[in-house]
């Protein structure tokens, strides 16, 4: 680990950075927006969702690799000193954390996702393919089944996964080499901890609204 301060720079490029990254985050809650609402309908708005989703990391990683030693990727701070640590994602990635908790934070993460990588796997990608493969088939009357209990399904698996992730990723150990087997990029956008708390109110929202969706569907409520 090596030990860097804050570039002298004008704020202006802090401010630049944070837009950019909150600008690029918005990408994500579009696509999720296109999946769940079909505003141009379930076909139109499938295809747009998935150029968005592929098209989007060739935004997103190029901004990371230009200003991943500009801010702390976990909190998303650019005024603190920082450690620089590398971490094995696909390739060596170099990211910088901030020396006080959020190097510890950090660590016990992606410690945590490496030992659960098929458990966030099930949790999150099975959800999403089994949705973006069957959804249009149900509505183009290939395949039969219900869209809503679709849209159910997709939800409430992923909404449990990230809610659990927000959580308990602090009983992961402070490991020296850290890995990591998902899309590091995203997590730097807004920083991973703030990314993890919009996931975690987002997912217990999905919840909520997943379990209202069941008690409505088996009549056991009638608003």
């Amino acid at each position: 680990m090596s030990s860097r301060t804050q570039d002298s720079r004008p704020w202006t490029l802090d401010l630049k950075i944070h837009l950019v990254g909150i600008l690029l985050f918005l990408f994500i809650p579009l696509v999720l927006f296109l999946f769940l609402r079909f505003p141009f309908g379930v076909i139109p708005s499938f295809v747009i969702a998935i150029v968005i989703m592929f098209g989007h990391r060739l935004l997103a990683i190029p901004f990371m690799n230009h200003y991943s030693h500009q801010r702390c990727f976990w909190c998303g701070r650019t005024a603190r000193t920082r450690n620089t640590i590398g971490i094995s994602a696909r390739q060596i990635q170099k990211i910088e954390l901030c020396r006080e908790e959020c190097t510890g934070n950090a660590l016990r993460f992606f410690d945590f996702c490496s030992a659960r990588k098929i458990l966030i796997r099930i949790g999150i990608f099975i959800p999403l393919i089994w949705y973006v493969i069957t959804t249009p088939l149900i509505q183009l009357q290939i395949l039969q089944g219900s869209i809503p209990w679709n849209r159910f399904a997709f939800q409430f698996f992923i909404a449990i996964t990230v809610v659990s992730l927000s959580f308990l990723y602090r009983s992961g150990r402070e490991v020296k080499s850290p890995a990591f087997a998902f899309p590091i990029h995203n997590l730097f956008l807004l920083g991973a901890r703030n990314t993890l708390q919009v996931f975690r109110y987002v997912g217990l929202w999905w919840i909520a609204i997943s379990l209202l969706f069941v008690l409505r569907n088996f009549r056991l409520i009638s608003f």
